[in-house]
């Protein structure tokens, strides 16, 4: 798997208290001070299409066109080209008070204010949670419950990283502790109880080469590194459909794909293809058109993670032209056939900017709906209900200020001169 998430996995299920360098917010009495009316004028802003001249305000964190009978500022946009904040539709960044307070940092200025955190144990987040969410800090989506196979990922990679972290660890000590453990519907039955009173948003399932899935079992060399049992799937839905969470599917070859399709799940997790495993060769990855077509009518959401095939890349150098060409006809025939796309980019450290400029790179859809992905379609498909990822009357008024057009210069993502979230100004440079 890869080296670089290694650790970030042990820091996502490890216990510990909130970073050190994120003390809570001083307890002010009374209530809560009003978001500022804002005037916004002289953008150029995103429609999900072109930038066009518009003129907003925001009036209890909410943008309108009605101009409200008080103003408290005014912020002249100067021509810069407007866009709604970024998501992050797949990370591990913020599931442990180890680094949660740098990453939420970093989130915010780079312009990234939703991100989905796609593990992570309820306890852990607990005592930093109502830190995030607030107008000054990045929003996060938790899937709560993480369900494998007794010798499932990311079980090496926890035992593969204890010794670094001066833990010792059995596989025995690992399961049901960092990840659900679950080889039959025994299992489930025994568990689901625990599994449910978390109250999750979202419940994450690994399938890993399931085609493969009692094979695998058998080989030493996957110990740790296997998906659950893909005959588990339809009742897992259907249980999750019953506490009201989205069941998100860990994906890797085709033959995932299609279980996670076929079993129903809300969202896979990740296009197949960012790695070609050891046993398993460059067709193994390539989705077939029924599914895509049952993607579609289905409503499937699908994370592309097409930033994290360096890793494998990196280890594999001849891999290359493989992964490169199966991303970029699984792309175009998800997109042809109406597939919701989100962009998520699984690479700890990096960022959604990383996977918009690797999607970019394939050359797979115009630059604007690329940038529409990226801004409207992934934070309305990861935080539904939400009114975000669009300039409209009732919006959330939070956007970020570009020296550039993105559509012409992706490199204008990383040139924020305003930010604003929820009506309340970030910074302005």
């Amino acid at each position: 798997m890869r080296r670089p998430l290694l650790i970030a996995a042990l820091l996502a299920a490890l216990p510990s208290p909130v970073a050190a360098d994120e003390p809570p917010p001083y307890p002010f009495a009374g209530p809560p001070l009003a978001a500022p009316t804002l005037q916004l004028t002289g953008g150029q802003w995103f429609d999900g299409a072109v930038f066009r001249p518009m003129h907003w305000y925001a009036v209890d964190g909410r943008l309108t066109q009605r101009r409200p009978a008080r103003i408290d500022a005014t912020i002249d946009l100067a021509g810069r080209h407007v866009i709604p904040p970024l998501a992050e539709a797949h990370a591990h960044d913020l599931q442990n008070g180890h680094h949660a307070g740098k990453m939420a940092r970093n989130y915010m200025a780079r312009g990234i204010f939703y991100t989905v955190q796609l593990a992570g144990l309820p306890a852990d987040i607990a005592p930093y949670r109502d830190f995030l969410g607030q107008p000054g800090s990045v929003d996060a989506a938790f899937s709560e419950a993480l369900l494998s196979a007794s010798d499932g990922h990311p079980l090496a990679m926890i035992l593969d990283s204890a010794g670094p972290m001066g833990e010792t660890l059995t596989p025995e000590a690992a399961r049901d502790r960092f990840y659900w453990s679950i080889d039959s519907a025994a299992d489930l039955d025994a568990k689901w109880s625990r599994i449910a009173a978390a109250r999750p948003k979202m419940i994450k399932v690994i399938l890993i080469d399931s085609a493969n899935y009692a094979a695998n079992r058998r080989k030493p060399e996957l110990f740790g590194r296997n998906g659950i049992d893909p005959a588990l799937v339809p009742e897992i839905v259907r249980r999750t459909r019953g506490v009201g969470a989205r069941l998100i599917a860990h994906a890797d070859t085709a033959a995932d794909f299609k279980v996670a399709v076929d079993g129903g799940a809300d969202v896979v997790a990740h296009l197949p293809g960012y790695r070609i495993g050891r046993f398993n060769a460059p067709a193994d990855y390539r989705i077939d058109d029924a599914t895509i077509a049952a993607a579609a009518r289905r409503g499937v959401t699908v994370i592309t993670t097409t930033a994290a095939s360096r890793f494998a890349i990196q280890r594999q150098p001849e891999t290359r032209a493989a992964i490169t060409a199966n991303y970029r006809d699984n792309i175009r025939r998800l997109r042809a056939a109406g597939v919701k796309l989100a962009l998520g980019s699984d690479s700890f450290g990096g960022s959604v900017l990383d996977e918009i400029e690797s999607v970019d790179r394939l050359n797979v859809m115009p630059r604007a709906e690329l940038l529409r992905v990226a801004t409207s379609d992934t934070p309305q498909l990861m935080f539904p209900g939400r009114a975000i990822g669009a300039f409209h009357e009732g919006a959330e008024a939070s956007l970020l200020a570009l020296d550039g057009n993105p559509i012409d210069d992706l490199g204008a993502l990383k040139r924020v001169r305003v930010a604003v979230k929820q009506g309340e100004l970030l910074g302005g440079r």
